[in-house]
């Protein structure tokens, strides 16, 4: 027969639940705290020091670059900037005239290209602008043939005045 041994909670393992088998020495977690708080710093001091370091090789780079490498670098940020201005001046353009043909407003459209800006509009546009729907007529089929509301007014008129 097979048994099984079950630990109670009141009674807890003779190792203290440190894990350290048989040592009998209790853990110093004041201790580790500061060598770890220590370790961290230590780590803290060397990420400040190689940032330091890395400002300082960039500064050295930049000042051994000559003026025609300054300028070049200037131009390139610059051409970038006025490529940006046109592409967001084209954008404008674009929904500017996708609003008109749409009737959707022009600040509510999203997009980078033409066919974003509209396939964006046409999605709002049938939210916006839903097409109406036909009218639903409810016991259209019980209504007699050939009577309806006016033809009841008239057989009543020609009735009253003796024209049958």
């Amino acid at each position: 027969m097979l048994m099984r041994r079950i630990r109670l909670i009141d009674n807890p393992p003779e190792d203290n639940g440190g894990g350290a088998g048989g040592n009998d020495e209790p853990v110093d977690w004041e201790a580790k705290y500061k060598d770890a708080v220590k370790h961290s710093r230590e780590w803290e001091k060397r990420a400040k020091d190689n940032k330091m370091a890395a400002d300082e090789l960039e500064k050295l780079k930049e000042s051994q670059m000559s003026e025609a490498e300054k300028t070049a670098r200037r131009i390139n940020a610059l051409e970038k900037e006025n490529a940006a201005y046109k592409a967001e001046k084209q954008q404008d353009a674009w929904k500017t005239e996708v609003s008109k043909k749409t009737g959707v407003p022009a600040d509510l459209l999203r997009g980078s290209t033409l066919e974003d800006i509209q396939a964006h509009a046409e999605q709002l546009d049938a939210v916006l602008h839903p097409k109406p729907k036909a009218p639903q007529v409810h016991g259209a089929e019980r209504q007699p043939e050939g009577v309806d509301a006016d033809s009841e007014r008239r057989s009543y008129l020609h009735r009253l005045l003796g024209n049958e």
